[in-house]
């Protein structure tokens, strides 16, 4: 039996979030195709920029790199559109994986778009999820497909504002934060997730899929929140008002850096399997089939036994 979350038809975009089957299939700009490694990065910037700096981040903190992490910075990118002030072109592991675009961006490479966007939360969406933009901010994030799941179009990269600053200084610990009291009344939470999260809404579960089977169930989703090495996503479920579960987003790239933290907080993996390793007695769990973090309640660790232990 599994107990995972469902997709919510009340948020298309989610849906698209989760697939987005044909994200990796098309171009995204000034010529580069994801995956592309860093001498393709440079070469085809040094042709469209009027300035570019690399900077290689030390430690190692984006969420699809275990290696290596690179940020190029382009200034003045010159499209057939328009110019666009500043652009960070992000390569893990020597593999264009993200790309942010600020300062004329909207007008270069979106109002001239004929196809349809989605609206979630404050962005616009395009091209099945890969594309966000926000007119408020003048930006465009290009995500491939892996950059889809843990929400990083929600991360400004921090380069972009001081490119010869020192890599930023997250959160690095895994043990569960205050804002996670499990068995709290969600109005009790509510102003604790509204004052910590960069970015929050909350959505209203039609179909109940909580093991313990509540009469209704809500989500709060919390973006931008520092945890275990870098901003993170955070869903958190509550059935019948109090807290029962979260799901903490991650990449599967950064699962040993993140293995280690939570090693550091809760003591080594109490049960090791091959989608699981499981901590603190069952409430906190290492997802690696699905990049995650399980975080639950004591009353859920008898439902969620036979998933994360095949017991």
């Amino acid at each position: 039996m599994t107990f995972d979350r469902v997709l919510y038809s009340a948020i298309a975009v989610i849906a698209l979030i989760e697939s987005a089957g044909a994200t990796d299939r098309y171009d995204v700009i000034a010529g580069l195709n994801w995956g592309a490694n860093s001498a393709l990065v440079q070469s085809q910037l040094q042709d469209v920029c009027d300035d570019i700096k690399v900077v290689d981040a030390d430690p190692v903190q984006f969420p699809l790199a275990s290696r290596s992490e690179k940020h190029f910075l382009c200034k003045g990118l010159g499209l057939s559109t328009d110019t666009i002030a500043s652009a960070a072109f992000v390569v893990a592991d020597d593999q264009l994986k993200m790309i942010e675009a600020r300062g004329g961006a909207v007008s270069a490479l979106i109002e001239s778009r004929d196809d349809e966007a989605m609206e979630y939360l404050k962005y616009q969406v395009f091209e099945q999820g890969g594309i966000f933009s926000s007119a408020e901010a003048d930006t465009v994030w290009f995500l491939s497909k892996e950059a889809l799941h843990p929400n990083l179009f929600t991360w400004s990269n921090p380069f972009l504002d001081e490119p010869d600053a020192a890599t930023p200084v997250y959160e690095e610990s895994a043990a569960l934060p205050d804002l996670l009291e499990f068995g709290t009344d969600v109005e009790i939470l509510k102003p604790k997730f509204e004052a910590a999260c960069p970015i929050m809404n909350i959505e209203e579960i039609e179909n109940v899929w909580l093991p313990n089977k509540p009469a209704k169930q809500i989500q709060i989703n919390c973006f931008g929140y520092d945890y275990a090495g870098f901003p993170r996503k955070f869903e958190a479920v509550f059935g019948d008002g109090v807290l029962e579960l979260v799901w903490i987003l991650t990449g599967k790239q950064e699962e040993n850096r993140v293995r280690d933290a939570l090693i550091e907080a809760f003591g080594l993996a109490e049960h090791v399997s091959e989608d699981w390793e499981v901590f603190a007695g069952g409430k906190v769990s290492l997802r690696k089939d699905k990049p995650e973090i399980l975080a639950i309640s004591e009353k859920l660790v008898p439902f969620y036994t036979e998933q994360t232990r095949g017991e």
